[in-house]
């Protein structure tokens, strides 16, 4: 088939290349006109997805992460109450979309292409493009994220809802640590609970995806809840901007940047504290939930965060976007019929998705994350 897909993230790229293995004749349109800016900074990278990319030859090393043999849990002193093996391979959002897009033909790639409207034919499917442009093919794919326009064609009415809280970000440097603070929290996933929160910590890869000791990042994630007003002011950026889902590195207004610090004074332990209080560039990621009833309708079909939303916490948005695009490239050779096999893709990645979510709330709650 002729396949065009929306989007040249992580999901866009993982169901090109599995298509156009299977024999499609894939192009991906990706918006953003120039390269795609991290997502998220650091995050786990499953071992089925790991394999996947030796097998496929789209990484040439055999660990492109930084492994975490074990887990610490921080107690209110920040010493290691618990520590217990762990089996955790920590990456970068960067490095993996990165190994993706070198491998898919840059060909079959446009950048600068924003989607402005869909029109469904009886065996056919066209994308205009606010450039101008417009591109016919047999089936479309969305995976153009949690802002996704192809999803207002499968599911409309649908969109994210905030979760009650959010993730502040941070990296750095390994260079910028002492020996005794690289000693602590390397080859370790380190954590402190406490009411209503937690914060973990963990080294990912370097520039581009350098694993020597000392050129890795310290990356830090720590969960908050947020009313509603408290979420607009922190919404609003150093510029006055008000952003929707996140605020980027480098535009946290000086006020919140500032009850940030003061805040880690009062409820971290020392070494998580200075840790927040080192950080110049911390961001925010809001903590979203949103899950579609249907992944397709007719030739149009959306995967990953533009179908459903999966809190960080179970560790597997990345992995779910491939595992659609993996599970749909098999669908289709599998099947003769195009409906046959979305039909059977949508019925087990719905009902993944829903598990998945299902889990996330979970570990949610037990951390009193999320309305109260």
């Amino acid at each position: 088939m002729k396949i065009i897909i929306i989007g040249g993230s992580i999901g866009g790229l993982s169901a090109g290349i599995a298509l156009m293995d299977a024999g499609h004749d894939v192009h991906i349109y990706e918006r953003s006109a120039g390269e795609m800016k991290d997502r998220g900074a650091g995050l786990v990278i499953q071992h089925d997805m790991m394999e996947y990319f030796i097998e496929q030859g789209i990484s040439t090393r055999s660990v492109f992460g930084v492994s975490a043999t074990k887990r610490q849990i921080l107690d209110d002193k920040g010493r290691a109450a618990l520590l217990y093996p762990n089996d955790t391979v920590f990456t970068s959002w960067n490095y993996i979309w990165r190994q993706l897009k070198d491998y898919f033909p840059a060909s079959s790639y446009s950048a600068g292409f924003e989607l402005e409207s869909i029109n469904e034919e009886e065996n056919k499917v066209t994308a205009r493009f606010k450039n101008g442009e417009h591109r016919t093919a047999d089936l479309i794919i969305g995976a153009d994220g949690l802002s996704s326009t192809v999803r207002n064609y499968v599911a409309p009415g649908i969109n994210p809802q905030y979760a009650g809280y959010v993730a502040y970000r941070g990296l750095i440097p390994e260079s910028e640590l002492t020996a005794d603070e690289v000693s602590f929290f390397s080859d370790k996933f380190s954590i402190h609970h406490y009411q209503n929160s937690h914060f973990l910590s963990y080294l990912v890869p370097g520039i581009n995806g350098d694993l020597r000791e000392g050129q890795r990042l310290y990356n830090w994630v720590w969960y908050q809840n947020k009313t509603t007003k408290q979420l607009e002011e922190l919404l609003t950026d150093k510029n006055g901007t008000h952003r929707q889902f996140t605020v980027p590195a480098g535009f946290l207004s000086p006020d919140q940047q500032h009850q940030l610090n003061e805040r880690a004074a009062k409820e971290l332990p020392e070494v998580l504290k200075n840790r927040v209080q080192q950080t110049p560039n911390p961001f925010v990621q809001v903590i979203l939930d949103m899950a579609v009833p249907k992944m397709f309708k007719g030739r149009i079909a959306i995967l990953g965060d533009a179908a459903n939303l999966v809190r960080p916490h179970t560790a597997s948005g990345t992995a779910k976007a491939y595992r659609d695009a993996i599970s749909l490239a098999m669908n289709l050779s599998e099947q003769k019929d195009l409906n046959t096999a979305l039909q059977n893709w949508n019925k087990y990645q719905i009902r993944h998705a829903i598990s998945l979510d299902m889990h996330g709330r979970q570990l949610a709650a037990q951390s009193g994350l999320g309305p109260h």
